[in-house]
């Protein structure tokens, strides 16, 4: 999943870019009159209530302590808060549960202070040693938090999270009084105060958990401290938040409730939107066959935002097949990426052939570096020194995927890029998002659906995945040296002798292939033109606090209002 620091947010350099769409009737299936489209579409008025509807594939967890996806982030952070939170847009992260932090020893140590009156939705007041009891269940390896790494830039959260260090109070980070927080780092961390806003540093009401163990999140026992509540949860169906009056600035929350549809259909969300259901697409993207169509109806309810964000496939390096970096490395030289994004997909995503997108050259002047590209007879060479000539004496490879027709499309199209190009069968199995969850942590695939969004605005996060012991390193790539280019890296300061390990770093990855790249997203999805509070944000987190509905008679959308 998903990270203002000491210097500017690298995702400030981009804009969102308005594009038009024309409607598709939702009966029938049938292209409308786009006149007649575009007035059914703007004849869904606002609300008489406080209320913002969305489309959501649906949280695995509600513990901030396990979500590991960015679907349940982006629900989550609005029922749990830390220190810090997201500004509306990319701006540098807000002090919420602090009133601020400030640095000392070079960036070595945070001291931060809590706000006076910070309470649970129980009535509980929150104390700086709530924080120092969460971020220790975090780390304890008996969690099995999905999210841990994000902590692991605190003197000695990685040990104690590993079972090396079995005593909690080795862990950098102490309650000084009630009030006051000490944080002390392994190493200076430029973004530090924006892995603050993440869902792990949330604190969580221990309290609560001793009551009720695993069930403590449910609608009837939770206890928080963000802008909502959750009220009711029916699985599969809907999510319900409900505004938490007892929130520190509660008076500056004007939506009262939240309703998230839970769905993993593109269509179905946008029909969704097309009835007045949602006001926002939200996780899925839009339909394919939508997209294509967008550009001549001139609304502007139809949005494409940046999103630093990576799309691949994880391979299975732990075992045969693809246990040679050989054949990996035939499969992504046999994908004409170009060709699919121009003529297949054309939802403004841009080709990947590595995995850290190159946009980091304004912030970091970073430069990413010469990788491989489309070359199906290179491929083929490679294929034939894996041991597999022509694609003579490979089995047929199953490729999993979870169910959007994105992600089919894609499958689709590799599938027959591989036979085309290299003679390999492939066999495609989808299945929803939990299950493929499940089968990728518990190594049960050979090539697969997977991804990495950026939890803080630095290229480390796009590498930090594959480290032999990352959470999400469902590829189980293990290599030492590259192991220690990663923890090289996160113990650098010197910006110009760290974008160089950065880039040898990603040159090894490129060279051992542990997934297979095929392009760095962009965010296209329907808004109604009344909302306002809602800007472009290249994590796709949009805190739902900010959000206001305008009933005036002007309601078309302001980019950036």
């Amino acid at each position: 999943m998903a990270a203002a620091p000491a210097f500017s947010s690298p995702r400030s350099a981009f804009f969102a870019v308005a594009i038009a769409a024309v409607l598709v009737t939702v009966a029938c299936g049938k292209t409308a009159d786009p006149t007649a489209a575009k007035a059914r579409a703007f004849s869904v008025q606002p609300p008489a209530e406080d209320v913002f509807r969305y489309a959501a594939i649906g949280s695995e967890f509600f513990d901030p302590a396990k979500i590991g996806e960015t679907a349940g982030h982006q629900l989550m952070l609005n029922v749990f808060e830390g220190l810090y939170t997201y500004a509306l847009g990319d701006g540098p992260p807000v002090p919420s549960m602090a009133t601020g932090c400030t640095a000392t020893d070079a960036g070595l140590v945070y001291t931060c202070t809590l706000r006076d009156g910070v309470r649970w939705t129980d009535g509980k007041a929150i104390t700086a040693n709530d924080f120092v009891t969460s971020w220790r269940r975090v780390l304890n390896p008996a969690t099995a938090s999905r999210s841990a790494q994000l902590l692991w830039f605190i003197r000695g959260a990685k040990a104690y999270n590993d079972g090396r260090e079995k005593d909690p109070n080795t862990v950098g980070v102490r309650a000084i009084d009630d009030k006051t927080l000490r944080i002390e780092l392994a190493s200076a961390t430029p973004f530090f105060l924006h892995l603050l806003a993440e869902m792990p540093y949330a604190p969580t009401p221990q309290h609560v958990i001793a009551k009720h163990g695993t069930r403590w999140t449910r609608p009837d026992n939770i206890v928080s401290n963000g802008p909502y509540r959750l009220v009711k949860h029916v699985r599969r169906s809907l999510t319900v938040l409900e505004k938490n009056d007892a929130y520190w600035d509660a008076d500056n929350v004007q939506v009262k409730r939240i309703e998230a549809y839970i769905t993993e259909s593109e269509q179905t969300a946008f029909d969704w939107y097309e009835v007045g259901k949602v006001d926002w697409t939200g996780d899925p993207t839009l339909p394919l066959d939508k997209l294509a169509r967008l550009a001549s109806s001139g609304r502007a309810d139809v949005h494409r935002d940046p999103y630093l964000c990576t799309y691949y496939y994880a391979f299975a390096t732990h075992k045969p097949p693809f246990s040679n970096p050989k054949l990996r490395r035939a499969l992504s030289l046999a994908i004409d990426r170009q060709r699919l994004l121009l003529h297949v997909l054309d939802n403004g995503a841009k080709a990947a052939s590595g995995n850290i997108p190159d946009l980091f050259g304004p912030t970091h002047n970073y430069r990413v570096p010469q990788r491989d590209h489309f070359d199906p007879e290179r491929a083929r060479k490679l294929l034939a020194e894996a041991g597999y000539p022509g694609g003579v004496g490979l089995p047929p490879i199953e490729l999993t995927f979870n169910t959007q027709d994105v992600h089919r499309v894609v499958a689709e199209f590799v599938q027959r890029s591989l036979r085309e190009n290299l003679g390999i069968k492939v066999v495609l199995a989808n299945m929803e998002w939990k299950t493929l969850l499940k089968r990728m942590r518990a190594g049960e695939f050979a090539l697969s659906r997977s991804g990495w969004c950026a939890d803080y605005p630095d290229p480390l996060t796009f590498l930090e995945v594959f480290h032999s012991d990352a959470a999400a390193n469902y590829a189980r790539f293990d290599n030492s040296d590259y192991d220690k280019l990663i923890d090289t890296i996160r113990t650098t300061t010197d910006d110009e002798l760290r974008n160089h390990l950065l880039f040898e770093a990603e040159q090894l990855l490129a060279r051992q292939r542990p997934m297979l790249p095929i392009y760095h997203y962009a965010r296209a999805y329907m808004l109604r033109p009344w909302i306002r509070g809602f800007r472009p944000q290249m994590q796709d987190f949009h805190p739902f606090k900010y959000l206001r509905i305008n009933r005036g008679a002007d309601r078309q959308p302001k980019r950036g209002s």
